[in-house]
């Protein structure tokens, strides 16, 4: 696909973006960059329908019975059995993800196999661009791309693709700003890209729009990785999200409040979280936080990730209108949090020996939630990889939490 010609000049606005307003006792007004704008137009192949990134529990696939083979048919060998740092952690398994199964920068980022030559067309520009997309059903395939692309339409396919991003801004001014932003009413399917926010956006992903599928991304050098952001004024905003194989590291404390997520919502449902590596460090804030400040949060699954860091590495709290905790008002009434499961999670002591600097889930003595979700905690299987403690009741062991 050649790359995109110039457009127009237009002015871009966004305000009311609140990250964790209700902890920092401040609303924090989101700004978006204005930039130049490139109508990209559509490729010829179809986009995958978005409608298929509906969250939902993997499928067991279906199996068939195949002939008995003949006496003399060689037995088909099965898969090399993984190393053994896989099973027992640290420092080796880390440095291997992929031999160990898990997303890691060798199996993540755009596959070349797919591109024309084994090659990225260079689209040029400066990486403080914005790259507005309003044709529906547009596909952009094996791009290096230089800015922001703003996605306005609906159906949109990024695929096999670098991207480099930086608003030019920092700390706070930084807020709402994305290499991919999906608005309000658009859909996206972000599958193999490569993301360098340069420590320079908010976050890799910012979604707003009415469904994302995430697969095989590579995102690094931003606060949080995915926000999902509930815009009052769009119904729906940030729901229908799955977010699988993809690996986010590499974050920086220098764009939005410094505190950084791998994902994050304040209200958002209908999400699936499977199979993907969160390398936090223990001055991260977490993993995964699933708040519920602008609107109810439900029905997220979080399956089998691999997770290290994060003060906490997993936050899935009611506090709307407060945690319940000293000097706060009860988390009873406002927006909640249900539905929100964790299974098969596989947490290393890698970043800290409790997980994270503080452990695992965020839990404290405030009626009536104890800091958690409203229903309470749904925890199934998970662990931790070096010691095999099991983590379905609680932190782990000792001193953590």
């Amino acid at each position: 696909m050649p790359g995109p010609s110039v457009g127009s000049t237009t002015p871009r606005g966004r305000a009311g973006r609140v990250s964790r307003a209700r902890r920092s006792g401040r609303v924090i007004a989101l700004l978006a960059a204005s930039g130049v704008v490139l109508p990209l137009a559509a490729c010829s192949h179809p986009a995958p329908d978005e409608t298929s990134a509906v969250a939902s529990a993997p499928a067991a696939e279906a199996t068939t019975r195949s002939p008995a083979a003949s006496p003399t048919a060689p037995a088909t060998p099965g898969p090399p059995p993984r190393p053994a740092y896989c099973h027992r952690g640290g420092p080796e398994l880390w440095a291997h993800l992929a031999a160990c199964g898990w997303p890691g920068p060798t199996n993540t980022g755009p596959d070349l196999s797919q591109c024309p030559g084994g090659q990225l067309t260079d689209g040029g520009g400066s990486i403080t661009q914005t790259i507005t997309v309003t044709r529906p059903n547009t596909v952009i395939s094996c791009e290096s791309i230089q800015g922001m692309l703003d996605i306005e339409a609906p159906n949109v396919t990024v695929e096999n693709t670098v991207i480099v991003a930086n608003s030019g801004r920092a700390g706070e001014d930084a807020n709402g700003t994305a290499a991919i932003t999906v608005e309000n009413g658009a859909s996206a399917v972000v599958d193999h890209v490569k993301i360098n926010g340069d420590n320079g956006v908010h976050a890799c992903i910012w979604h707003q729009g009415t469904s994302l599928a995430v697969d095989a991304v590579n995102c690094f050098g931003a606060d949080d990785g995915i926000f999902s952001w509930a815009d009052s004024s769009s119904p729906g905003s940030g729901d229908h999200f799955v977010i699988k194989n993809s690996y986010f590291h590499g974050f920086t404390h220098v764009t939005s409040n410094g505190h950084e997520d791998g994902y994050q919502t304040e209200g958002a449902s209908s999400g699936l979280i499977r199979h993907n590596t969160y390398k936090m460090t223990a001055d991260a804030d977490s993993a995964i936080a699933i708040w519920d400040s602008l609107k109810s949060s439900s029905d997220i699954q979080v399956r089998h990730n691999l997770i290290t860091g994060g003060g906490f590495s997993i936050y899935a709290e009611d506090y709307d209108p407060g945690d319940g905790g000293p000097g706060d008002p009860s988390a009873v009434g406002g927006f909640s949090d249900t539905g929100i499961s964790f299974v098969n999670n596989v947490f290393s002591t890698h970043a800290d020996g409790c997980v994270g600097q503080f452990g695992v889930w965020f839990e404290r003595p405030w009626p009536p939630y104890d800091g958690g979700p409203t229903d309470g905690w749904r925890r199934s299987g998970n662990g931790v990889l070096e010691t095999g403690e099991n983590v379905d009741n609680g932190n782990p062991g000792g001193s953590c939490g």
